[in-house]
């Protein structure tokens, strides 16, 4: 609303485009603010204006790919529409003829306390070529009350459905969403009391401020409006000083409004202006300082906060409050998890309980000003349950099998140099292949480059943690992987179990962006909507056969949840199923099958009661037991075993190094599908390839000196490279496969028990 968040409306556009506004120094900062609010409330060539201190203008789409709304030529385009109206029409019709509009739904957006809405206009590009777009402004002169001024957007919504069937809908951003609900009730309750459809098809509310009264501001706000009163004047202070109000409300509201990562590219923004770093400009740059201060001032001065808190805020609260519930409308709540000015992320969960149509979209780590690139308002809106342009009618439902398409390079290389880069860096993985006579080699050079689909046959490692190291590495390799994931990953999320219900926001690839991209770098990286934006899909039969048949690379862990929850000593064990479907359905479309060995999570944690032994403690064993049997199985096979979502209790250890080994390529093509015993030997081929892996890495990684933190930690940190390992010879030292298990590993498994129980110890 004020101050130093006027910034980020520039530096945090969701644009990629060059934005209008580029400062170099604080005194340009300072003169394009001013002007940005002159060109909001001025510079507004189509509009409607229902008092002198209120209007809804019109936003002009920009046409041509690079253009923005706010420039010159776009703003100006259809000026002469308030002029040379030769046919008599309401300026609502003549706007309803122009650039496509007469098909587009119609969107109204209602500003914040400061009346602006300047925080918003990062977004309007999208919105303007999505839907016929208008957005209220509010003078700073204007006094009016809340029931005033709640039917202003009333009447506008009457005056532009009175010749269309066109749907409205109605955005409101903080006191906008406050203002909102109010629009929707009133109207809701009218028409139906007069039995009549209601013009208003949704809502959507960014951070509303429909939790204000709980907020603390109902008293804070009216101490600083009254500092303001005691400290105003109308003479300029000396040297320019701002005044008391100026200085502690934007000092405060600045520290509250942004984000960390937001405030944080704010502070670099200035540190980057050329009179910064100019000591003979210094006058310039507190010149600028204390003008961007004043401007809190300019367009909301002590008594208009006053005014906007006590008319506004608190009596809308009050008033509508005790009414959501009967606020039937189609309402979608997206809010920042970490506005530190109102409890967003509460008033989300408290307003979809109350309204009968809500659903939320929360952005991780976002703060009240919430629309910047972290979300696109327009995905949010399309893709949500209000479904504006009708998707669901006219396009056939998203199948994540063949839409699915690799995310754009500059969100492959953000996950990969931010979330994935710090799971690489605690565990160090080092990575091995091999060749189609036995021989291993480091790196990835021995996956074989095949036309049909590979398949990638790992075991799960202890709580799955490796998984986004695994797929990142093929990518990086330009290998594309789709991995299977149990049913639990998809809750929430677009794949849904057949029959469940699900509120999530599908992409819009067209716009390229995604709503609520996770900032959380550590829990980006192992978060479901990873997971799925990076090709996962459910695991299932018909998915797994589906990926094969279209030539699509797989990642399957046919241990599943039995290796993630693996019990006390049964460290790389495999659990797979007795059936041979995997490997049937493999050679039926002739894919390649690799086992990959993965060694060293198991080792980084300390297992204190296993899922065996939760089910054994009294009364909670069996209650924790029934928990985990209404989640919903990922095998099919469960006649002789039994797949329990029952994670066992841990504790970190010191994170040990990870080893993958990707073992000897199995080609399917000389295998019949419907052979039982080609398909049933190439199994036990496969499982005994991979625990050839497993002892290799376990024997050799005896002589890595830095398998355990505390050296490699040292050493990584020191030199700023990867701990180099053992020799590749020490994984060679047996290059014959049997292609069975044999009594070595049967041995080996033993020594890998004593092994994980000298480490635990």
């Amino acid at each position: 609303m004020w101050g130093l968040d006027r910034l980020s409306t520039f530096l945090l556009a969701a644009s990629s485009k060059p934005q209008p506004f580029a400062p170099e120094s604080t005194v340009d900062m300072a003169r394009g603010f001013r002007s940005i609010y002159q060109l909001l409330g001025e510079k507004a060539p189509v509009f409607q204006r229902y008092s002198p201190t209120i209007k809804f203008s019109y936003v002009n789409p920009p046409q041509q790919e690079g253009d923005n709304w706010l420039d010159d030529q776009v703003m100006m385009a259809d000026a002469d529409l308030m002029t040379r109206n030769e046919d008599n029409k309401t300026i609502f019709e003549q706007v309803a003829e122009c650039n496509g509009n007469a098909e587009k739904p119609i969107a109204l957006y209602l500003p914040g306390l400061d009346g602006y809405g300047i925080s918003a206009v990062a977004q309007y590009n999208d919105l303007a070529k999505n839907f016929e777009l208008w957005r209220m402004t509010v003078a700073v002169d204007d006094r009016t009350s809340f029931h005033e001024l709640c039917q202003k957007p009333v009447q506008f919504v009457d005056d532009i459905v009175g010749n269309t069937a066109r749907p409205v809908y109605v955005i409101g951003e903080s006191f906008g969403g406050l203002l909102a609900t109010a629009v929707g009730l009133q109207l809701h309750n009218r028409e139906k009391r007069g039995g009549k459809a209601n013009p208003v098809k949704g809502l959507v509310l960014v951070n509303p401020a429909t939790s204000f009264d709980e907020s603390g501001w109902d008293v804070t706000a009216p101490l600083l409006a009254l500092l303001g009163r005691l400290t105003e004047t109308p003479e300029r202070r000396p040297f320019g000083l701002p005044s008391a109000y100026s200085l502690v409300g934007g000092l405060t509201l600045s520290a509250l409004i942004p984000s960390r990562q937001q405030f944080s590219r704010i502070v670099d923004a200035f540190m980057g202006m050329e009179s910064i770093r100019d000591p003979s400009r210094l006058g310039e740059t507190m010149e600028g300082y204390l003008d961007l201060f004043q401007i809190t001032s300019e367009f909301l001065p002590p008594g208009l906060l006053e005014h906007r808190i006590k008319n506004w805020l608190m009596v809308g609260t009050s008033i509508v409050d005790s009414r959501l519930s009967q606020l039937d409308i189609p309402s979608l709540v997206v809010v920042g998890t970490a506005d530190q000015l109102i409890s967003s992320k509460n008033e989300a969960d408290r307003l979809t309980k109350l309204l009968p149509q809500a659903e939320k979209l929360q952005v991780r780590e976002a703060g009240h000003f919430v629309l910047d690139d972290n979300v696109n308002l327009t995905e949010a809106i399309l893709y949500s349950k209000l479904d504006p342009l009708r998707f669901k009618e006219t396009k056939r439902p998203y199948d994540p099998i063949v839409d699915w398409k690799v995310p754009p390079p500059e969100i492959m290389k953000e996950t990969l140099t931010s979330s994935v880069k710090q799971l690489e860096d605690v565990f160090s993985p080092i990575w091995m292949s091999t060749s189609s006579d036995g021989r291993r080699a480091m790196g990835l050079g021995n996956i074989p480059k095949e036309q049909g689909p590979i398949l990638f046959v790992s075991n799960h490692q202890l709580l799955g943690v490796d998984l986004s190291i695994l797929v990142a590495k093929l990518y990086r390799n330009g290998i594309t992987v789709r991995g299977l994931g149990h049913p639990v990953l998809f809750q929430g999320t677009g794949q849904a179990s057949p029959g469940a219900s699900s509120g999530s926001l599908q992409r819009n690839d067209e716009l390229g962006r995604v709503p609520g991209i996770n900032t959380n770098r550590f829990a980006a990286a192992t978060s479901p909507e990873n997971y799925q934006k990076f090709g996962a899909v459910m695991v299932s039969p018909r998915n797994f056969y589906r990926l094969m048949e279209t030539g699509q690379n797989a990642l399957l862990f046919p241990g599943g949840v039995r290796e993630v929850f693996h019990g006390k000593n049964e460290s790389y064990t495999l659990f797979w199923p007795e059936k041979t479907d995997f490997v049937r359905t493999a050679a039926k479309f002739n894919a390649t099958i690799i086992p990959v060995s993965a060694v060293g999570m198991a080792d980084s944690f300390n297992i204190l009661l296993d899922s065996k032994e939760i089910v054994d403690i009294p009364i909670f064993g069996q209650r924790a037991k029934e928990l985990a049997n209404n989640i919903t199985a990922a095998r099919f096979d469960m006649e002789n075993q039994e797949e329990s979502f029952l994670p066992p209790v841990v504790t970190p250890g010191l994170p040990s190094r990870n080893y993958f080994i990707f073992g000897k390529p199995y080609r399917t093509t000389d295998i019949d599908p419907k052979d039982k015993d080609k398909c049933k030997e190439a199994y036990e081929s496969i499982q005994a390839e991979m625990r050839r892996g497993f002892d290799d890495i376990l024997d050799a990684r005896k002589k890595d000196l830095f398998k355990d933190a505390g050296p490699r930690f040292a050493y990584e940190r020191l030199t700023g490279r990867q701990a180099p390992t053992f020799e590749i010879e020490e994984v060679n030292k047996d290059t014959k496969s049997t292609g069975k298990p044999s009594d070595k590993s049967s041995t080996k498994q033993e020594e890998r028990i004593d092994e994980k129980m000298s480490l635990t110890l």
